[in-house]
């Protein structure tokens, strides 16, 4: 049975001219902007200690930076690492697990768990020592 011709009405077919609304997404063209600004790393920084964690992966070199900039801000080697701190460079929860446990095989951070609450992490550079302490500069004055 063929449609009735009288009843097509080719302006159902048309399309609308209303404006096309993009997502409430990111605007794709963009790049993202990283979310740790105003961060800073202290130095010094143990090259050989990044590279080290750079053949372990991306996000365990990322979860190795943000332990030194930690670790500039406590002044000490040992300190505790949270999800919320790591959260701030864009790392989650199960991924900083992940890449703790990698850097702690490869010998660059030993961990104490601590059951239901956040690891505590000592930073280990070269030859198992752990890392110098970080020493504020003053500046010099004449």
């Amino acid at each position: 049975m063929s449609p009735n011709i009288d009843s097509w009405n080719l302006n159902h077919l048309r399309l609308r001219l209303e404006p096309v609304t993009r997502s409430q997404g990111v605007d794709r063209r963009r790049r993202r902007g990283s979310p740790v600004q105003g961060k800073f790393i202290a130095g010094p920084v143990d090259v050989v200690w990044l590279l080290q964690a750079r053949r372990l992966g991306v996000t365990a070199l990322l979860v190795g930076l943000a332990l030194w900039h930690i670790k500039g801000l406590r002044r000490t080697d040992t300190f505790i690492v949270s999800n919320v701190m790591l959260q701030e460079w864009d790392i989650e929860p199960d991924a900083k697990r992940r890449a703790l446990r990698a850097l702690e095989r490869a010998g660059l951070v030993k961990i104490e768990r601590r059951s239901k609450r956040s690891p505590q992490v000592t930073l280990v550079v070269r030859n198992g020592t752990p890392a110098a302490p970080c020493v504020p500069v003053q500046a010099a004055t004449d």
